[in-house]
């Protein structure tokens, strides 16, 4: 039956790639219904210490965004007058996705459930559907959606208003594909010209009551679980003044409930000065991490039970975003963004006192800052390629907390536990003595440039570092246009460790490059888009 399965799968994509489809672009059912999407299949080979190779991912995806106009020029259906109302649109993106790898790898088939393995090899989700009213000089937005702010590119400053969806392949995928979706309705009020002041427009965002938070697998059978800096396993114990307990732990779901008390907004003004795009940004929300506060625990015989209740605190994001196109001396464009905000979550050290955690609940929230500045510019390398320009981006990411505390932790990790010295076979406990630094950085460069006839040939390369843990990530990356609706793509990631520093807060290497549990990994992918 695991052969039959993935012998379709490969079958219906093989036919895909060979249908005499004559371009890539939208096709017109009608006059009023517009459909395009794509088939993809993303195979995953994981090489850790280049020694090796095992296939963790074999995941098939197909998403089809179709668009119905049912009004157009002030008639609805072609027979309602509607007056100001002049167009509106219904939009419905769906996605469907198969994993092969829980059939056809026993060591994962054999790890879950039925319904566990279902669950995760099967996904089936209308992603977005909304309609958009155009009634100049507004025009608004109801519906399951993404809104995207910030100049930022694969980090997180202005862009919080959707949750980002990273048990399957953490943050390596592009976040259009990533992002939750939330129901919400976005309103924007076109100004155009104010003084000195062009192009200029409010935009306006409100969530009545869709909350959702950032989704991560900490379940060590997964591919790509979020683990900390310990070992693949889940804490069984707990060590309390030299005695081994066995531990009964209980996590409660704290996240606000779908009450319009709960609702989120936000607020943003876009202009263009003196050519300089900027935007001024508002968010009130919910922090999208959870924090865990620690309610009870008791000692019954020798296990010990232990309550954790998850919290997303209120949060207040205030932020600058711009960019400038600088075409005389230096040819290149100048990104920047700026956010302070509120209510963020952190995990305070156990035993600290009570000036410091006055609950007792080693729970607490900081104030933070981010600053990103950076630089884009097209570049001619001749010896590398004498026909076109590289496309360079580099990026520098600072992020600072504003009420810092030497006791704040960050991620937790798994660990054998230990005896009079010696290791108890099958018994683990939880630790974090991962102590968050004030200041974090990052800094991002990547190159991209295209070969051959019509550019067919577009590789990339990413880097990217943290300069205080010393992680960091490479991405080699290759895309081959074999027509103008079939890709074929390889990308080689490697994520790089300096041993006996402290896990970096963004996981950009450290995490992920350790001797024990490196993840460097070669993803082979072939795309039909129409």
């Amino acid at each position: 039956m695991r052969l039959r399965i993935c012998f379709a799968t490969y079958a219906l994509f093989l036919g895909l790639a060979v249908l005499p489809v004559p371009s890539w672009g939208i096709i017109n059912v009608t006059d009023d219904i517009e459909l395009e999407g794509f088939v993809k299949t993303q195979n995953i080979l994981r090489t850790p210490m280049f020694q090796d190779a095992e296939l963790i991912m074999q995941r098939n995806t197909a998403q089809l965004e179709g668009k119905y106009y049912f009004l157009r020029e002030s008639q609805a259906f072609g027979r309602f007058g509607t007056g100001p109302l002049e167009e509106a649109t219904l939009t419905l993106i769906g996605r469907g996705v198969y994993d092969s790898i829980y059939d056809i790898r026993h060591t994962y088939s054999e790890a879950f459930g039925k319904d566990e393995r279902l669950n995760r090899q099967f996904e089936y989700k209308l992603r977005e559907a909304f309609v958009d009213l155009v009634l100049p000089p507004f025009t608004l937005r109801l519906g399951r959606q993404q809104v995207v702010w910030g100049e930022t590119d694969n980090f997180r400053a202005l862009d919080v208003i959707n949750p980002l969806d990273l048990r399957w392949h953490a943050n390596w995928e592009p976040w259009e594909d990533i992002r939750i979706p939330l129901w919400m309705a976005r309103a924007i009020y076109d100004i155009g010209k104010v003084g000195p002041l062009e192009e200029s427009f409010v935009e306006a965002v409100w969530i009545p009551w869709d909350f959702q938070p950032n989704k991560v697998a900490a379940d060590p059978r997964r591919p790509w679980p979020f683990i900390g800096d310990g070992l693949s396993a889940v804490a069984n114990s707990a060590m309390i003044e030299e005695a081994l307990l066995d531990l009964d732990l209980t996590v409660r779901d704290g996240k606000p409930s779908k009450k319009f008390k709960n609702g989120q907004a936000g607020v943003r003004f876009k202009a263009i000065w003196g050519g300089i795009d900027f935007s001024l940004n508002y968010f009130y929300g919910f922090s999208a991490d959870p924090g865990f506060k620690f309610r009870s625990g008791r000692l019954e015989g020798n296990t010990l039970r232990a309550v954790l209740e998850t919290e997303h605190p209120r949060s207040h994001v205030v932020g600058i975003a711009a960019n400038y196109s600088e075409e005389k001396y230096t040819q290149s464009v100048f990104r920047a963004e700026t956010t302070f905000t509120t209510g963020v979550p952190v995990t305070i050290a156990p035993g600290a006192s009570a000036r410091i955690d006055p609950d007792q609940n080693q729970f607490d929230t900081a104030n933070r800052s981010v600053v990103m500045l950076a630089i884009d510019r097209p570049t001619w390398i001749r010896p590398l390629n004498d026909i076109r320009t590289f496309f360079l981006s580099a990026q520098f990411f600072w992020r600072r907390y504003l009420d810092y505390s030497r006791l704040y932790r960050g991620i937790p990790s798994v660990r054998r536990a230990h005896m009079d010295g010696e290791a108890v076979p099958g018994r683990f406990i939880s630790t974090n003595s991962d102590k968050i630094d004030q200041n974090e950085f990052v800094i991002t460069f990547s190159a991209s440039t295209s070969y051959g006839p019509g550019g067919l040939w577009q590789p990339l390369f990413v880097f990217a570092l943290d300069p205080l843990s010393t992680g960091a990530y490479n991405k080699f990356a290759m895309d081959y246009l074999w027509s103008n609706y079939f890709v074929l793509r390889f990308e080689q990631n490697f994520f790089w460790r300096v041993s006996g520093h402290d896990p970096g807060p963004w996981g950009i290497g450290d995490l992920y490059g350790r001797p024990r549990d490196s993840r460097h990994e070669s993803v082979f992918s072939a795309i039909v888009q129409f």
